[in-house]
């Protein structure tokens, strides 16, 4: 009965770890989805450079 008690105990144990792996990742994944959005916007400000009047623009924008 012990046994099983403990068996179970380190199921669990293996289960939270497991959980806050996932945590981990999906908070990795969130920092990857951030930096592509301002990899994003970057190359979108440096497309405004190549546009006529593009002092006027990024004025606008900033």
């Amino acid at each position: 009965m012990q046994v099983n008690a403990l068996a179970l105990q380190v199921n669990v144990l293996a289960l939270q770890v497991h959980a806050f792996t996932l945590q981990v990742d999906a908070l990795a994944l969130q920092v990857h989805a951030l930096a592509l959005q301002v990899d994003a916007l970057t190359l979108q400000v440096d497309a405004l450079a190549f546009l006529p009047n593009s002092d006027d623009k990024l004025q606008t924008i900033i």
